[in-house]
């Protein structure tokens, strides 16, 4: 049986463009939920091979999910669902979500939107992976994933890795409708 791993990754940039905006286009979420450098993992560094997720995104890529703080109660897209669009280039693992007319959609919206909630994570199955030892003068080693089964990409609160990722909002929330919005800590 394989572990799922979720690594949350950090840095996310909120930028409203405000020439951009249509009423009544769908809400959109977009930007990068990992990139291609080491990151401290605690008791290891962790980096991931650029080529690691290709496998999966072009076999499995309609499974992949967008999801609110790894909960899956809460999806926003879907790449079956023709919403979600995953990618990875050079910055990193991309995607691009239309998001449904939900409350979770909305709320994660205006969370991002102001700047409250500003990390992207990701979740994932290594199948195969490396271990380098440490560099001269460090005393932790990297773990390298070579290849991984990414099962969902998620907005959260708490990053493993604070730089090299962002997501954007785009389009206005709807401001018909007021409501207190709570959200557990995520540890």
């Amino acid at each position: 049986m394989s572990n799922i791993e979720t690594r949350k990754a950090g840095a996310v940039k909120v930028t409203k463009r405000e020439g951009e905006l249509v009423p009544g286009e769908p809400l959109v979420l977009a930007g990068v939920a990992a990139n291609w450098n080491r990151y401290d993992m605690g008791t290891t560094y962790e980096r991931l091979e650029p080529t690691c997720f290709d496998e999966s995104i072009a076999a499995d890529g309609e499974k992949i999910v967008l999801l609110w703080n790894h909960d899956t109660a809460k999806p926003m897209g879907r790449v079956s669902a023709g919403n979600l669009d995953v990618f990875a280039d050079a910055d990193g693992l991309g995607f691009e979500c239309s998001l449904p007319e939900t409350d979770t959609s909305e709320e994660a919206h205006a969370l991002v939107s102001a700047g409250i909630v500003t990390q992207c994570s990701f979740g994932f199955i290594s199948l195969a992976e490396k271990y380098e030892p440490p560099a001269k003068g460090e005393t932790k080693g990297t773990r390298v994933i070579q290849k991984a089964r990414l099962l969902e990409i998620s907005v959260v609160c708490f990053p493993a890795n604070e730089e090299g990722t962002y997501v954007e909002a785009r389009a206005e929330q709807p401001k018909a409708k007021k409501r207190k919005i709570y959200l557990p800590p995520q540890f």
